[in-house]
């Protein structure tokens, strides 16, 4: 397996249990293997669970074109998965340095990419429950009464908690493993972006507030 971990079915199983064996394996045989797939697959799987979910709350009011409007959401969020796959793997490549890291992009893509696959299997969930006929929340009972949410949504909404959580840290693991860092440092690597957009966005704000008068 260690020769040919990129290209068998074997890492979308030991990436839930040996995240860090596994992109290891994988980025030493072919880090660009499946990657843009697994970057498009996610989004794509989400939108046609979201785009479900909203026609079965308004499946009257369908309009003859539906079909075309979810074939080019899907399409839509799938290339915005990709394109987010090569901008997040430019920004946590440098911020991984900043720490220490040693992750080329290629190597930051592929971790992003393989740690989506929990959140892959949570979009599948979420899709199989809508087809099976788990009724999501809405707006439906009378005005006056409590909104009913029929017990099985929130057994699958537990399914996607629990998958979301393993995925967050599948993903510090694997990023952590290309960089190789603890997953505390991929943790602090994640964060730093976000935390430098607050800080500039704060800065404006307050640079405006001051320029127009508003304190």
């Amino acid at each position: 397996m260690a020769n040919g971990a990129g290209g068998s079915i074997t890492p979308f199983f030991t990436i839930w249990t040996a995240p860090r064996a596994t992109i290891r394996r994988i980025v030493d045989s072919d880090p660009t293997r499946n990657v843009i797939a697994l970057a498009a697959i996610g989004p794509a799987v989400g939108a046609l669970a979201g785009q479900w979910s909203k026609a079965l709350g308004n499946n009257a009011n369908l309009s003859v074109l539906w079909p075309i409007w979810v074939a080019a959401s899907v399409a839509i969020q799938a290339a915005l998965g990709v394109l987010f796959l090569f901008i997040s793997g430019a920004v946590f490549k440098w911020s991984g340095s900043l720490l220490g890291g040693v992750a080329s992009r290629v190597e930051v893509r592929a971790a992003i990419a393989w740690s989506q696959v929990p959140a892959i299997a949570a979009g599948i969930v979420l899709l199989i429950a809508l087809l099976l006929g788990v009724p999501m929340p809405t707006p439906h009972a009378a005005p006056g009464t409590l909104l009913q949410i029929d017990p099985a949504f929130y057994k699958v909404m537990a399914v996607e908690g629990v998958l979301g959580f393993w995925g967050f840290i599948v993903s510090l693991k694997c990023m952590g493993e290309v960089h190789r860092f603890s997953a505390w440092r991929a943790l602090a690597a994640i964060l730093i972006p976000p935390l430098i957009a607050l800080v500039a966005i704060g800065f404006v704000v307050f640079v405006v507030g001051r320029l127009t008068g508003h304190h």
